[in-house]
């Protein structure tokens, strides 16, 4: 009976240690974000350049709700440090002339495998309508 309780409350401890994904761990997600400008009459490309001061939104695992925002760098860039293993989404809000409210997110899905990683997104490119 003693071997049995010793094994069950080794199993809790175990269960109890396994991180879940979020913050505390030793990953790192990073990316660029460009905004492209087009003209809102004949939605045609007109330039595009780094996207500054621009939200990004991190969600950890299966969650419902974004768990932390930062704001894109000077040069467009930004970065999320000290994630667990585990599958998170990054997004951002691109502006969309057929959607309702006039903007759309842009997400990406990421599955952290390891410890220490560092993973490189591809540039994220969103719209802006100019007149």
């Amino acid at each position: 009976m003693k071997n049995l309780i010793i094994l069950f409350i080794g199993v809790i401890f175990l269960s109890s240690c396994s991180k879940e994904p979020g913050e505390g761990g030793k990953n790192t997600i990073k990316g660029y974000v460009i905004k492209q400008d087009y003209t809102s009459s004949t939605n045609q490309f007109v330039t595009q350049y780094p996207a500054l001061e621009e939200r990004v939104y991190i969600v950890y695992g299966d969650n419902a709700y974004f768990a932390d925002e930062i704001r894109t760098h000077f040069d467009g860039s930004f970065k999320f440090d000290f994630l667990y293993k585990g599958d998170y989404k990054i997004f951002l809000y691109s502006e969309c002339l057929a959607c309702p409210g006039g903007i759309e997110p842009v997400i990406v899905n990421i599955e952290l495998l390891e410890r220490k990683e560092v993973v490189q997104l591809d540039t994220i490119f969103i719209k802006n309508y100019i007149n």
